[in-house]
């Protein structure tokens, strides 16, 4: 039996196509024949993936499809094919988080929502990334659902750091936070910036914002800069805009705080990234981020900015309280452990085999 997955786009940097990338790698090591199909295949990621075109299909195959916006003809073609199947969901974003900035995305996610009811009938499973993904497909009318969270290879994070090593300075330096998603208005990246507006002008003058991620919504991103402006903070927020894998590890080898007030997250992989760098995490209680977290990181229910610029100062100030999140977080890293997940998977193929 093979084991193929399908996406409408393999990206560069992306936690979906980074998903299919490990877990090809997962199933080629147990021994499968497998391979990633896609319409829109990024230059730097070429060498993991084929073209859709060249998929044929088979009864004796399993075809897992990784589903996070509308496919469109993508997921026509699936719906076509023999294969055994299995859904992927990693969330669609609700589209009226685009009202007003970006009518493409919005109609987009619109039509994503629309696919996702009329696949119900076509797959044997519906695997959920996180148990809020999984629950989200129930609502759709899924009845034979589960729970594999993305497959990590916290290896790659830390391959040019010594992690052991890594010790930041909490004393007179510049305080670094940091918050990594593409600059879209579900991420609330206003909400971070009024934070660490109080945080910096009332707490500590010596300390930045760092935004990493992509820059997909020009409307969005202008009205950010415009807040930016207002509050005197130009010197202090930095866009970096998409890094590479090496940059982006940089990033969090040098912060102090992760600060996350997305209203939509179906899993969120940098909290992931943020508790294996030992990072002290601060994030909004909404979708997925509680089911990563569970119950380590601080989860704030309102978005009360002096209050979380305040916590934020106990955590830089506090070495004991700052120790024991960190502690409790990397304990918590260890549920998303490769190993352990890739088993679940494999399992779940087995069953399909029988």
């Amino acid at each position: 039996m093979e084991v193929h997955q399908i996406l409408p786009a393999l990206s560069y940097g992306d936690a979906v196509s980074n998903d299919a990338i490990e877990i090809q790698k997962l199933l080629s090591e147990h021994g499968y024949s497998s391979k990633i199909f896609a319409k829109y295949i990024h230059p730097k990621v070429s060498r993991f993936a084929s073209q859709l075109s060249s998929y044929k299909g088979s009864p004796q195959n399993v075809v897992m499809y990784h589903f996070s916006l509308a496919g469109g003809d993508v997921t026509e073609f699936v719906k076509q094919l023999p294969d055994k199947k299995v859904l992927i969901y990693h969330n669609v974003t609700p589209p009226e988080f685009f009202y007003g900035y970006d009518d493409g995305l919005r109609y987009s996610c619109e039509q994503g929502l629309d696919e996702l009811i009329n696949l119900k009938n076509h797959f044997q499973l519906a695997i959920g990334d996180s148990e809020y993904n999984r629950q989200c497909l129930e609502q759709f009318g899924y009845s034979n659902t589960g729970v594999i969270p993305i497959l990590l290879d916290t290896d790659s994070w830390s391959k040019d750091i010594d992690l052991d090593g890594l010790e930041r300075s909490y004393g007179s330096c510049t305080i670094n936070m940091l918050f990594v998603g593409r600059v879209a208005p579900n991420k609330k990246h206003e909400d971070i910036i009024r934070i660490f507006y109080y945080y910096h002008r009332c707490i500590n003058p010596n300390s930045k914002l760092y935004l990493v991620g992509s820059k997909q919504i020009p409307r969005y991103l202008s009205s950010l800069e415009e807040l930016i402006a207002k509050l005197g903070l130009s010197d202090a927020v930095i866009f970096t805009g998409a890094v590479s894998e090496a940059e982006l590890l940089r990033y969090y080898q040098k912060a102090h705080i992760f600060l996350c007030m997305s209203e939509h997250e179906g899993f969120c992989v940098p909290l992931l990234e943020a508790m294996h760098f030992e990072i002290p995490i601060i994030a909004y209680k909404s979708t997925g981020v509680p089911d990563t977290l569970k119950d380590v990181g601080i989860l704030v229910s309102r978005k009360n900015y002096i209050e979380i610029a305040e916590l934020i100062n106990i955590l830089i100030e506090d070495s004991i309280i700052r120790s024991k999140l960190v502690r409790k977080q990397i304990e918590r890293l260890k549920y998303f452990d490769k190993n352990r997940t890739g088993n679940r998977l494999i399992e779940i193929i087995e069953s399909l085999e029988r």
